[in-house]
């Protein structure tokens, strides 16, 4: 079950309490579309078997003077996945900067925040011994009407490919078991 953002729940206790200004308003009303998105991926990963995964809602971080959210963080023994959810609608590209833009070409979103995030995450996750997992990055977007044109990007899942990947997920977090060979010599 997906624990709500602290960050709402004040909001939500104090809408009606106190007055809003404008930038209080417009995060409100940002961390309850959120909300939204995080209860529709919530949906996608109930449909899976999350023995072997341990799940982490809300990982907040900073990179220089930013704030980064990753909404959702799937570890498993062999790997991390780090879930960035979006609402993005309509057809969109990818311009040689990697900045997603989308049709009336206005910048939306800077892909290059992903690398920012994975070296972040890398400085962070330190595995036991000399084996760190490997950390993979992506953004689910939960529209059906966003479309990615001209040059595709492994780094955005959308509905129709999401459900495959969390299964993917799935599978490769059973944990193998090692048979012990039989001793023949005796």
């Amino acid at each position: 079950m997906k624990p709500k953002n602290e960050k709402l729940k004040v909001y939500e206790f104090l809408y009606n309490r106190l007055p809003f200004n404008n930038d209080e308003t417009e995060e409100y009303e940002a961390l309850q579309k959120m909300e939204l998105l995080e209860e529709h991926f919530d949906l996608y990963l109930r449909k899976i078997d999350l023995t072997n995964i341990e799940v982490h809602w809300h990982s907040e971080i900073y990179i220089g003077s930013q704030h980064e959210l990753i909404n959702v963080l799937l570890a498993t023994e062999y790997c991390y996945y780090l879930f960035i959810l979006h609402d993005f609608s309509g057809e969109h590209y990818i311009n040689p900067f990697n900045i997603l833009v989308n049709q009336a070409h206005e910048p939306v979103y800077d892909l290059n925040r992903s690398i920012s995030i994975y070296e972040k995450f890398k400085e962070t996750l330190i595995d036991e011994g000399n084996y760190q997992r490997p950390i993979i990055v992506k953004h689910v977007v939960l529209n059906e009407t966003f479309k990615l044109n001209r040059r595709p990007s492994e780094n955005f899942l959308s509905l129709k490919n999401l459900p495959f990947y969390l299964r993917a997920i799935e599978h490769s977090a059973v944990i193998r078991k090692k048979h012990l060979q039989p001793d023949l010599t005796k």
